[in-house]
């Protein structure tokens, strides 16, 4: 039998132990999460992991397998997402594993302060995520119909006018879309307590990803951050699409912990 590991999820701030009878069963190979107590208020959301399936020799050779990590990750998030109905969490990053109850409630208390600072940062709040991609051929036939329904080219010097208008059009659309990214940003953060932008990955083909950013937003706001996502929707022209996620715990705010 292979010695076990704590694997952590998150940690929680709560009175009490927070509900795990129906918590989902998390990392594969592992064992059901439990709440460790912290002290101060603070929980440790962990389960034993086989040192034999979550080593650091067997994680870096896991790491190549683009299906194991996945697996790991929806097991990971499905805990910290179920706390987080809850209480609230600062979730720990993939793949934190302790030798024993000990050191982990040592960590935590050697922790505390930053923790406690992090949860008074992100308590009440949930993240969304937005990303804003655009199809710049899309968005350039739609202009190209636009010219047609317009004027219908008289001439071959007319044909090669309109032409050169769609040349132009293409090179618009490139700008427009550089110039007003920042300000759909400024929008959604207005409505939201704090915001996180990305720098855009892109793909090798398909739509240009304009915006890859994260809200922190208050509960309570929830419905007016919405609103907001919406009325940027609403102001996008042909070919753009916006992509709205969560809400989610608040993964990409807690990176100081």
């Amino acid at each position: 039998m292979s010695t076990p590991a704590l694997y952590l999820y998150c940690f929680a701030k709560c009175d009490a132990a927070p509900p795990l009878a129906r918590a989902p069963k998390g990392l594969p190979g592992a064992k059901k999460p439990r709440a460790i107590d912290a002290g101060a208020g603070l929980w440790a959301i962990a389960a034993e992991a086989p040192l034999d399936r979550y080593g650091e020799a067997r994680i870096a050779e896991g790491l190549k397998d683009l299906d194991w990590v996945s697996a790991c990750a929806i097991g990971h998030e499905a805990v910290v997402e179920f706390v987080a109905r809850s209480a609230a969490v600062v979730p720990a990053k993939l793949f934190t594993i302790f030798l024993g109850e000990t050191r982990l409630v040592s960590h935590a208390a050697a922790e505390r302060a930053r923790l406690r600072k992090i949860f008074r940062r992100v308590e009440g709040c949930e993240e969304f995520g937005v990303r804003v991609s655009l199809d710049e051929r899309a968005a350039l036939r739609a202009a190209e119909s636009r010219a047609r329904r317009a004027a219908k080219p008289a001439s071959g010097a007319a044909f090669l006018a309109r032409k050169r208008a769609l040349r132009d059009t293409a090179r618009e659309i490139t700008v427009e879309a550089r110039e007003t990214v920042d300000d759909w940003h400024a929008a959604l953060a207005r409505a939201a307590r704090e915001a996180r932008r990305r720098a855009p990955v892109q793909q090798a083909s398909g739509p240009r990803l304009l915006l890859d950013a994260a809200f922190l937003v208050r509960t309570e706001k929830n419905g007016a951050f919405r609103k907001a996502v919406e009325r940027v929707r609403r102001g996008l022209g042909p070919g753009y699409d916006l992509v709205l996620t969560g809400p989610w715990p608040p993964y990409n705010f807690v990176s100081e912990a």
